[in-house]
């Protein structure tokens, strides 16, 4: 009898351990609703941009949002820009001084609290001007 409850608290134990740990989530990365301003505020990211039609087609790029309307960016190869943007709904656009990022708005193809990806023309017949940025968060 003894036997019998020792393997049967043993199971019952190990089964909760189980159901603790598969619980256990990095919230970090769930996607989340939609990407605002607050979210992107006094934050930096790094990361690359892939576009066929770019004069370097894969670049690093570092980004800083300084405030909700303002930041600057930081291309492989290239000065510091200061851009303004603004985000409507699944959609960033920065303003059209802004090398690589003006033109078209970015569709916010994917964001979490610690990854973003961008992507720009997507629906282009034309592949070589669809452009992608995968940017990481700094901690």
């Amino acid at each position: 009898m003894y036997k019998q409850k020792t393997r049967f608290y043993s199971v019952l134990l190990l089964i909760l351990c189980n159901i603790i740990l598969i619980s256990c989530s990095n919230d970090d990365e769930l996607q989340t609703d939609s990407l605002t301003p607050q979210d992107l505020y006094q934050t930096s990211w790094r990361g690359r941009g892939h576009c066929d039609a770019w004069a370097y087609p894969d670049m690093a790029v570092g980004m800083q949002f300084i405030s909700t309307e303002k930041g600057k960016v930081i291309w492989e190869n290239y000065n510091p820009i200061d851009v303004t943007y603004t985000i409507e709904g699944k959609y960033i656009t920065f303003n059209s001084t802004a090398q690589y990022l003006a033109g078209s708005p970015w569709l916010i193809k994917s964001y979490t609290k610690n990854h973003i990806t961008l992507i720009q023309n997507e629906a282009s017949p034309d592949k070589e001007k669809i452009a992608v940025i995968e940017l990481d968060k700094i901690e």
